[in-house]
């Protein structure tokens, strides 16, 4: 997982590069990403906190500030989690800074993570604002394959004036047996996960 993560924000670093709109004014830089010790009132609890290891090696490859984005960081962050939701764990991949287009961006690092290696898309990607949300969500179901075999990974991404980030859920693997293949996985509960964690690791700056 930590790989689709440097994959995700290392692409969406060359798009916020490449990306036009320099008349736009930047939005103010009121809000950071953090990585809490804990997540969901507690039932993810934080294993790593990769976040400058990865930001470093992104940065070798990129820089982040461009005509679409400044002082923009990375942050990653795995944790492990109860049996109670089906999930074994989760991962928190974003970037926070100054976004000109947080929709572009947002869709930028959920491709990234689609397309990094061992990933695959079994269907497309859907659009969820969960109730009282002042976000829309992007979000899909994954298979994650390794060594060990094929995960089911429920992920959705968000993105705002200073944060663009994603939640990606490691579930158990994808077989028929255990009926927990990518068409079980209900996205709508998802995204009022995601939305949850969101507001649990966007905090004000200062």
């Amino acid at each position: 997982m930590s790989l689709a993560g440097l994959a995700g924000l290392s692409y969406l670093g060359k798009q916020l590069m490449e990306g036009g709109g320099a008349a736009r004014p930047f939005p103010a830089a009121e809000y950071r990403l953090t990585v809490p010790a804990s997540l969901l009132g507690g039932d993810y609890r934080l294993v790593e906190d990769s976040s400058a290891e990865v930001d470093a090696q992104a940065r070798k490859e990129t820089d982040y500030d461009g005509p679409s984005s400044r002082t923009a960081s990375s942050v990653v962050g795995s944790y492990s989690g109860t049996a109670a939701d089906g999930h074994q764990g989760l991962v928190l991949v974003g970037m926070y800074g100054q976004f000109k287009f947080p929709e572009r961006e947002r869709a930028s690092l959920l491709k990234g993570m689609r397309e990094a290696d061992g990933m695959s898309a079994p269907g497309p990607s859907r659009t969820i604002r969960p109730a009282g949300s002042d976000v829309e969500l992007e979000c899909t179901v994954l298979l994650s394959k390794d060594a060990s075999g094929t995960a089911t990974v429920p992920v959705c991404a968000w993105g705002d004036a200073n944060t663009v980030g994603y939640v990606a859920f490691r579930a158990s693997a994808a077989d028929a047996d255990t009926g927990q293949g990518p068409g079980s996985v209900d996205l709508d509960a998802t995204a009022k996960q995601v939305l949850h964690v969101r507001a649990e690791a966007r905090r004000p700056i200062g």
